[in-house]
């Protein structure tokens, strides 16, 4: 070990990270601690004097190959045990520190001892046991094994009381071990503070949430929501997919074809619509709908519209169009208006009136209109009629093919076996067939058309009726022969069997009201 002259510990230095230095006339060599004592940093500091300076050839004998090594490794190793360093010592640093110096080159700081850093305890974190949006999207197969690319499933439709994440607690940290070989305490994580927004409750100390309204989730700078309205800032596209949402859906762009937009508290869409299914449990409005004779809306408030052209309607509501209905079939449970336009083909029904500016066109093209019915009954009505007819069918095709069959088991042609099989196959079918026949004409006989006191079988027009337009007003049907103007209000014509041409009085007065008091002037007239 080389011999020193003096030793200077860090206590008395300027730099707090200074541990201690072993100089001598030849050399300084300082120790430092790095990272809160996780490394022991070593400086190197050859020391000349003015000759050695002027001198480059004493220099050299000095410093220089095949001079005396200034510092070997046993000298620094014993440098770091003298100052209680042993189980951190690098030593491939120490002899690369030594070899530097050996070969007349002041070598850069390196650290010779090296402990073990702590690592920090996992942070507390928050588990979403539901889909947000924006999240990556699940494609799912249907029964024939197909993917729809509009169904994204892209957020979890939320219920009342439904548990919608918790929050886990923080980890503890790893030791680590200082130069000296002694235990460096790591920090345990932080805990995650989990705000509940509109629409979540915390409970279990915070450290579970559960939903208090349906809608979907959002989850924003450590604030859990519930929100039951969906926005959609532009358009609808594959993106986005087919929408179905607990809640109310606003899409301030245009929804094309072959997507599907279901909500349960309302929709509005800004823009146009396409050959899609649209449906909410409340009010609709959207801009326009051109349908192809494949869209379809269906709502259980009311429905706000500028334009319709070949769509399925649906209403348990009013049904307001702006401008113009055309080539739709429009159902509606209230009153079907058209404030400013014209209904132009297809066929609308109203529990509570039709009003429109124009109804039919110059052409002639067949509008049929039916006021004072509840659709969803005469739905019914025909579904059982069209089931009773297609079962009626199917029993004489069955009851043409037995008599042959029978006439060949008689005769004792063909296969008997096969023939006595395909007679029992017919006549269990033609049993099942007749119990069909029989619920059908039953439910046909028990039911009857439910009486509300707002059905108002009557047709408003405000500025022309053309040729072409059937109406069917109570127990009355008839088609307008010539083109009619002017304000007018059709009813029926009870005692006569045809309709009533009338002065325009507004839709919410009742036909019956109407024609009691038709009635009473002319007994009166009639008494007179």
């Amino acid at each position: 070990m080389s011999d020193t002259r003096g030793k200077e510990n860090s206590h008395n230095g300027a730099d707090p990270e200074l541990f201690f230095v072993e100089e001598n006339s030849q050399y300084k060599l300082s120790f430092s601690f790095v990272n809160n004592k996780i490394g022991c940093l070593a400086q190197f500091e050859i020391l000349l004097s003015e000759a050695e300076l002027n001198d480059i050839s004493t220099l050299a004998d000095r410093i220089g190959p095949g001079s005396k090594a200034l510092l070997t490794p046993p000298d620094l190793i014993g440098f770091l045990q003298q100052n209680k360093i042993k189980e951190t010592i690098d030593y491939p640093a120490v002899y690369l520190f030594c070899a530097a110096i050996d070969m007349g080159i002041e070598p850069e700081p390196a650290i010779l001892a090296r402990g073990i850093e702590p690592v920090a305890g996992a942070n507390g974190w928050f588990e979403l046991t539901v889909k947000i949006s924006g999240e990556e999207t699940e494609f799912k197969e249907d029964e024939e094994g197909h993917i729809d690319l509009r169904n994204l499933n892209a957020y979890s439709e939320i219920e009342v009381g439904q548990k919608l994440g918790v929050v886990h607690s923080p980890k503890d940290g790893v030791t680590g071990m200082n130069v000296f070989g002694l235990p460096v305490a790591a920090e345990r994580g932080k805990p995650f503070k989990l705000l509940a927004g509109e629409g979540v409750t915390l409970k279990y100390d915070n450290r579970a949430a559960f939903a208090q309204k349906s809608g979907r989730a959002i989850f924003e700078k450590q604030t859990l929501s519930v929100v039951d309205q969906l926005i959609i800032p532009g358009d609808v596209d594959l993106s986005v997919g087919n929408i179905n949402f607990n809640g109310f859906v606003d899409i301030k762009g245009d929804v094309p074809d072959a997507f599907d937009v279901r909500s349960t508290k309302g929709i509005k869409i800004a823009g146009a619509v396409g050959a899609c299914h649209i449906e909410s449990s409340g009010s609709v409005e959207i801009f326009s709908m051109a349908g192809k004779e494949i869209g379809q809306i269906i709502c259980h408030g009311d429905l706000y519209v500028n334009y319709l052209n070949q769509v399925k309607v649906q209403c348990y509501g009013d049904v307001y169009v702006t401008r113009e209905l055309r080539n739709s079939q429009v159902k509606s449970t209230g009153k079907i208006i058209v404030e400013q336009g014209a209904i132009i083909g297809g066929q609308c029904t109203a529990m509570e009136g039709i009003e429109a500016k124009i109804l039919g066109t110059s052409s002639g093209q067949k509008t049929e209109l039916v006021a004072g019915v509840y659709f969803p009954d005469t739905d019914r009505f025909d579904y059982l009629h069209d089931q009773l007819r297609s079962v009626v069918r199917q029993i004489k095709a069955i009851n043409n093919a037995l008599e042959p069959l029978n006439r060949l088991l008689l005769k004792k042609q063909g296969n008997s076996n096969t023939v006595r099989l395909r007679l029992t196959v017919l006549k269990e079918k033609l049993l099942r067939l007749h119990q069909e026949k029989n619920r059908f004409q039953a439910e046909i006989e028990a039911s009857r058309p439910q009486k509300f006191s707002t059905k108002n079988p009557k047709i408003n027009v405000t500025k022309k009726i053309m040729e072409g337009v059937c109406m069917t007003l109570g127990k009355v049907t008839a088609e307008n022969k010539i083109e009619r103007t002017g304000a007018i209000s059709i009813i029926e014509n009870t005692r006569d069997g045809e309709l009533r041409y009338l002065p325009l009085s507004p839709i919410r007065v009742m036909a019956n009201n109407i024609e009691a008091e038709i009635f009473a002037e002319s007994d009166a007239e009639s008494d007179g």
